[in-house]
């Protein structure tokens, strides 16, 4: 039986990541490997895998030949800078450790050997995580700035209701 570390990461202290933990409780069920460390972060994954705990310790129990499967949610939890996301997966690669990412169902192993694809994938699901954190800024401080001038966000009412009511009358 393949032994297996959980690794989940929120950004901010105030958020929960125990869905993430259930979720790969039963991935590993299902995959039936033991889990011998559920690894969790709150912190930005922004930062350099040296300043991650959680990065650090995935990586020893690697090097110490403790779990053969990482199991994550989604690729973004290892991490949100395209260089270090890669980084930590090429070192588990090459330490014969294979990553599920449960998203997307892939793993970057197959049978002790790189999966193309999954590396293909992680290479564009890495590279696409900073595009989304800049995405996800741009709207906060869109919403912020509507706030503070008290103008409303998001699609106009009025453009709504006369749809509305002709899908009403087609209804009744």
């Amino acid at each position: 039986m393949q032994q297996a570390a959980i690794f989940v990461r929120v950004s901010k202290r105030e958020q929960d990541y125990q869905r993430q933990l259930e979720d790969l409780r039963a991935v590993a069920k299902i995959q039936s490997v033991r889990v011998v460390a559920e690894i969790s972060e709150k912190i930005s994954g922004v930062r350099t895998n040296l300043e991650r705990d959680g990065i650090q310790e995935l990586l020893l129990l690697s090097r110490q030949k403790a779990i053969q499967k990482v199991l994550v949610c989604e690729v973004s939890r290892l991490g949100r800078s395209t260089v270090e996301v890669l980084q930590v997966v090429d070192e588990l690669t090459l330490l014969g450790v294979s990553i599920y990412v449960q998203n997307f169902g892939i793993e970057t192993l197959k049978n002790g050997k790189r999966n193309p694809v999954a590396q293909f994938l992680f290479t564009l699901l890495a590279g696409a995580a900073p595009l989304s954190l800049r995405v996800w800024k741009e709207r906060r401080y869109a919403n912020a700035f509507c706030q503070v001038w008290m103008k409303r966000v998001g699609r106009a009412r009025k453009l709504v209701a006369p749809m509305e009511q002709q899908r009403r009358k087609r209804i009744s």
